[in-house]
C-alpha cells in the first residue's frame, strides 16, 4: 500500500513539474512577443505569411517533405518572398526526422530590387518531452546561403520549439505554440552581422479539414534585431497534407 501511494506521489510530482514547465513555456513565448514589439518601437509592418508542406512516404524509413510558401508585406500589398524548398529525410528507430534537402528563394524589394538565394540545409526534428496530453518538439535546421548578388557562403542556424497542445482528442483541433532563433553563424562579406538575427513566435490553431489535411492559422511575430531593428505582425495561414 505504502508502495503504491509513493508511486501515485510521484506521478503527481512529475505531472505537477511538466505543467509548471507548459505555463512557463507559454509565458516565455508569449513575454518574447511583447519584449520584441517594444523594442522596434514604431518601426513594424503588418504582413501575410502563405505556406503549402506535403509529406511523401517513400518507405517505413523515409520521407519526402516538399513545401512552398510566399510572404506579403508592406500592409500586405507587397508580394516580396517566394520559397521552395525540399528535404529527404530518415526516419530513425527511435523517432524523429533526419534529413537534407535543398531551398530556392526568390526576392523583392519594395525598391524593385529582385535578388535570388540558393540554400542546402540539414535538419533534425525530434521530440523533447510529452506534458500531459501535450507534446514538446524540437527542430534545428543548419543552413548554407549563396545569393546572387555576393560571392561567397553565408551559414545560419535555426533553432525552434514548438508545442502541440491537443483539443480534441490527438488527431483533432489543437492549439499550437512555437518560437524560433535565427542566428548567422558566418558572413562571406566582413559586416559584423554574425549572430543572432531574429526571433520568430507563432501562436495560432492547427485545424484538421480531411484526414491528411490540416490549416495551421495564426499570428506570427517576427523580431529582426540587426540593422535597424523592426517588428512584423503577420497573419500566417499554412496548409499540411501528407500521402
Amino acid at each position: 500500500m505504502w508502495r503504491r501511494r509513493d508511486l501515485a506521489r510521484t506521478g503527481q510530482s512529475a505531472n505537477a513539474g511538466r505543467m509548471t514547465f507548459l505555463r512557463q513555456f507559454l509565458a516565455l513565448a508569449l513575454l518574447l512577443g511583447m519584449a520584441t514589439g517594444v523594442r522596434a518601437g514604431d518601426d513594424n509592418d503588418a504582413q501575410v505569411w502563405l505556406s503549402l508542406a506535403a509529406t511523401k512516404k517513400l518507405s517505413s524509413d523515409f520521407d519526402l517533405v516538399m513545401d512552398m510558401n510566399s510572404r506579403h508585406s508592406d500592409n500586405a500589398t507587397h508580394f516580396g518572398h517566394f520559397q521552395v524548398r525540399g528535404l529527404l529525410g530518415w526516419r530513425p528507430p527511435s523517432g524523429g526526422l533526419l534529413g537534407a534537402g535543398y531551398s530556392y528563394v526568390w526576392s523583392k524589394s519594395l525598391s524593385g530590387q529582385v535578388e535570388h538565394e540558393h540554400r542546402i540545409y540539414q535538419q533534425a526534428n525530434y521530440k523533447l518531452m510529452s506534458i500531459g496530453k501535450a507534446e514538446l518538439l524540437g527542430r534545428t535546421r543548419l543552413e548554407e546561403r549563396f545569393f546572387s548578388d555576393s560571392d561567397g557562403m553565408a551559414v545560419r542556424v535555426r533553432q525552434q520549439l514548438r508545442l502541440n497542445i491537443p483539443l480534441k482528442g490527438p488527431e483533432g483541433l489543437k492549439a499550437i505554440v512555437h518560437t524560433e532563433l535565427l542566428a548567422l553563424l558566418s558572413s562571406p562579406e566582413d559586416d559584423g552581422l554574425e549572430g543572432v538575427s531574429q526571433f520568430r513566435t507563432f501562436a495560432g490553431l492547427g485545424i484538421p479539414l480531411t484526414k491528411t489535411v490540416v490549416l495551421e492559422a495564426g499570428y506570427l511575430n517576427q523580431a529582426v534585431v540587426t540593422g535597424d531593428d523592426r517588428v512584423n505582425h503577420a497573419l500566417s495561414l499554412g496548409l499540411n497534407t501528407k500521402f
